[in-house]
């Protein structure tokens, strides 16, 4: 049973712009990116600000202190759900997939996909992540010929989407990849704009030219995970993948198989946020390697003398991390890919005296808290070795958590990392990365991943 508190006349208050500020927070969302407007409101008022959502108007809560992210994902978990923006938003795209279910509904899938996701289970896609990024690799050997640049974001999304598809589904998505991501373009900012308009949205049955590109981008991510489902209907024994395994589950009660939306609804889970966020950590870890060209180098260094050769290597746990795991580590504190949580509360809760209504929504912000100069020493700074093993324990639990935590914490983590440190480790040993325009710094958009509002482009060059 989740925790009940009711409402108590000693509670602390909850500090906040005042009510005509609030409507201009609100409005700041239609210009400003969420994140960073998070980390303002935190830096004026504290660990604990009152805010207002802009969809409806009700009241929010940023609660940037780690002790009050575990009690909501963890301590009292029972009592927080996934916020609305998740439900229907998202839910219109992901359905009731891992991502935007609750309940037995999410635990019987997660079931049914968590064998997928242990250590040995990963660690067999190694080799798999490898040749995709050799392929990438070997087409840039052009780019550096003709010293033409390349978007960055793109080449990461482009080389993260095959390799889910290659190891989630054993199907090659090189054919559908530019489709993908001009949908995934298009849907990420109907999200944009419907969490964050002031004002009534158009209804989605109008055929207005924005409602059309929207239903167009719905129907052609639907029809390519439909094909995958079809093209597997009767084959299923013959693959050890994701795809399979949905497809052959049982529900332990009733016996019966999961219908094609239950499969499809899982499919899309993986399918875009599993490459999705993966893209966003490399591209801002390549970032911010140019950025810093000692670490470059030394990450570089390390690649090209541990045993002598253009290696792999990959960690999961905090023993030995790999330099690249540590450099990714850092990419996602500064930059992490999904920056912020929405939960929401139940019943009426109160943390460390301050009191949450029930049916508010709570913000647990990565991107606030990793930035947080009373827990990071020169926040803004790129510095790998602060995940060294010798002082991964010193900070406070919850001060870092790109993968959420709880129950609920992604279950895709350390096939995650494994890919990050492969594709990062190969790409370094083999060529630098530059900014093209080391001048410009890019804004950030954090409408569902944190990625820049802007493409990147390096110049590729052999080392």
């Amino acid at each position: 049973m989740p925790q009940q508190n009711t409402a108590t006349t000693d509670a602390k208050p909850i500090p906040g712009p005042s009510e005509t500020g609030l409507l201009k927070q609100a409005a700041r969302l239609l210009r400003e990116d969420t994140a960073t407007m998070l980390e303002d409101l935190r830096q004026r008022y504290g660990p604990v600000v009152r805010l207002r959502t802009p969809t409806d108007g009700t009241e929010a809560y940023l609660l940037a202190e780690p002790a009050y992210v575990q009690h909501v994902l963890e301590s009292n978990q029972g009592n927080y759900r996934k916020a609305a923006v998740y439900r229907d938003e998202l839910g219109e795209l992901f359905g009731r997939g891992l991502l935007t279910s609750e309940g037995d509904h999410w635990s019987r899938q997660h079931r049914t996909i968590r064998p997928m996701f242990r250590s040995d289970s990963v660690r067999s896609f190694a080799d798999l992540v490898a040749e995709q990024t050799d392929a990438m690799l070997d087409r840039w050997a052009n780019h550096a010929a003709r010293d033409e640049p390349i978007d960055l974001l793109a080449e990461m999304e482009r080389v993260t989407l095959l390799i889910i598809g290659k190891a989630m589904f054993s199907t090659d998505m090189e054919t559908h990849a530019e489709d993908i991501a001009a949908a995934l373009d298009v849907l990420r900012t109907e999200f944009q704009r419907q969490t964050n308009s002031v004002r009534p949205t158009i209804p989605e049955w109008l055929p207005t030219p924005h409602n059309r590109r929207v239903s167009v981008a719905r129907d052609e991510l639907n029809g390519i995970v439909y094909d995958l489902i079809e093209q597997r209907r009767g084959q299923a024994g013959e693959y050890d993948d994701l795809l399979s395994a949905l497809m052959a589950a049982r529900d332990e009660e009733t016996g019966e198989r999961m219908d094609d939306e239950q499969i499809r609804d899982e499919i899309m889970t993986f399918l875009l946020a599993g490459h999705e966020t993966t893209a966003a950590a490399l591209t801002w870890t390549w970032y911010l390697l140019a950025r810093n060209p000692a670490v470059h180098e030394e990450l570089h260094e390390q690649i090209t003398t541990a045993s002598g050769r253009r290696d792999a290597p990959f960690s999961f746990g905090g023993d030995d991390p790999t330099y690249a795991k540590r450099c990714v580590q850092e990419a996602m504190r500064i930059y992490p890919p999904v920056p912020v949580f929405v939960r929401e509360a139940r019943e009426t809760d109160t943390i460390d005296g301050y009191e949450i209504p029930a049916g508010s929504e709570v913000l647990l912000s990565q991107y606030v808290i990793h930035r947080d100069p009373d827990l990071w020493d020169d926040p803004s700074r790129f510095r790998p070795e602060r995940f060294a093993a010798r002082t991964d324990e010193d900070r406070p639990r919850y001060s870092y958590f790109p993968f959420g935590g709880g129950r609920r914490i992604c279950i895709g983590r350390q096939f995650a990392l494994m890919e990050d440190q492969i594709v990062l480790s190969r790409a370094v040993g083999r060529y630098r990365l530059d900014l093209r325009s080391p001048r410009t710094e890019p804004g950030v958009d954090s409408a569902v991943t944190m990625v820049p509002d802007e493409p990147i482009e390096m110049r590729v060059t052999e080392w």
